[in-house]
């Protein structure tokens, strides 16, 4: 009876610790992203770049607590989206929160933030560099969509 009560502690103990590393890890990564400015060296389509890359001013902010925000920005246009690691960092989502219309003076931000919202699988999550990869955005279903970014502020 001992051994099965030991058996159970020390499941639940390891089950804890593999818990706590998956939030240590998210929140991690949160911090490695949060507060800097990151501009894109790669946002492409089935290997065709984007003409226009953009830059992203990210804020601060505990994942468990609030949601992250960050400004999608493409020569003084500016959208707005949310941002969050998953599952244990493995996974990185963008969500669009700028309104689109069907007007033809939208801005090249806001349809370019729009278009790549969805959720990416985390490829590189280096201190300077990351890249995400999706086949699930918004605006390319199906299609392979890289986003590769650097640390720094530079607008292309």
């Amino acid at each position: 009876m001992k051994m099965k009560k030991s058996m159970r502690y020390m499941a639940t103990v390891a089950f804890l610790a593999l818990a706590s590393m998956g939030c240590n890890k998210t929140s991690f990564y949160t911090n490695r992203l949060g507060d800097a400015e990151w501009s894109a060296q790669q946002l492409s389509v089935e290997g065709v770049n984007q003409a226009e890359l953009p830059s992203w001013d990210l804020s601060d902010c505990d994942p468990y607590e609030e949601s992250c925000t960050g400004a999608w920005e493409i020569h003084g246009g500016k959208s707005s989206f949310i941002w969050q690691f998953r599952e244990s960092a493995k996974k990185f989502e963008i969500s669009n929160q700028s309104l689109t219309t069907c007007s033809h003076s939208m801005d090249e931000a806001v349809i370019q933030c729009q278009q790549f919202s969805g959720v990416y699988d985390v490829v590189e999550s280096e201190k300077d560099e990351m890249e995400f990869a999706s086949t699930k955005t918004l605006g390319f279903p199906g299609k392979k969509v890289v986003i590769k970014i650097t640390r720094g502020g530079h607008i292309h």
